[in-house]
């Protein structure tokens, strides 16, 4: 059977000049039965169209924070703004896959993307929120999951993970705020940081927060990937 051909945008290098792109994404969208394509950013914007013909899906991946004038804020003194020119094609890239229905996942930052995307806002500095309990989730957990992750099992995700709680890592500041137009919640971690969404109404437009790329290993974790990688095979 031919592998559905999934698009991975991409980083900022730790050198100028370069891009980046964490191997743990184009692993586990392999072994959950995907080819992995890199979209580099900064390029023609006119060119999205031409690059979305050739996919079959997009897993927006993690990265720095997002402009929050996008939202109607300031920066946040703690915040580590994106590059540019990343946030502008991505917003682009996004805008296309939705017009498209083409199927879409994002982790970490692209949770926030498709989020804010959809006119919604995020938390720009988590330690500030003040809740019960208080989850540090600026832990770099990857052999060890850091936190609970309650999950509905009545959507796309929550049915393809197959648990209605699973152990996650946690390794951000920010997170979803107020959820954005169409959006379904998904998944929360005991504190009530928004972990997940996804919007019913299209193949598959859903984001988690978590890094499951780091625990792939584990299959509530690869299931992620395994359904960007179904639904880009044309799986109902």
């Amino acid at each position: 059977m031919k592998r559905p051909l999934i698009g991975l945008t991409m980083d900022s290098g730790n050198k100028e000049g370069r891009y980046q792109l964490n191997r743990d994404y184009v692993a586990s969208v392999e072994k959950a039965g995907g080819a992995v394509v890199a979209i580099p950013f900064g390029g023609d914007r006119g060119g999205i169209s031409r690059v979305l013909d050739v996919l079959d899906g997009v897993l927006f991946i993690g990265g720095d924070d997002l402009d929050p004038s996008l939202y109607g804020e300031a920066w946040h003194e703690k915040a580590k703004p994106i590059d540019p020119r990343r946030q502008e094609f991505e917003l682009a890239l996004v805008a296309e896959v939705e017009r498209r229905r083409m199927p879409a996942m994002g982790v970490c930052l692209g949770c926030q993307l498709m989020n804010v995307h959809r006119g919604g806002s995020l938390h720009q500095f988590l330690p500030e929120w003040v809740r019960e309990p208080m989850i540090e989730h600026r832990k770099a957990e990857r052999e060890r999951p850091g936190h609970v992750v309650r999950i509905d099992v009545q959507t796309q995700v929550g049915r393809a993970i197959g648990k209605s709680q699973i152990e996650a890592n946690t390794y951000h500041k920010q997170a979803v705020k107020r959820l954005g137009r169409g959006l379904r919640l998904v998944a929360t971690a005991e504190d009530g940081v928004i972990e997940g969404f996804e919007d019913p109404e299209l193949p598959l437009f859903a984001a988690v927060q978590w890094h499951p790329e780091r625990l792939n290993e584990r299959a509530e974790h690869l299931a992620v990937f395994r359904l960007l990688v179904e639904k880009a095979s044309g799986g109902r």
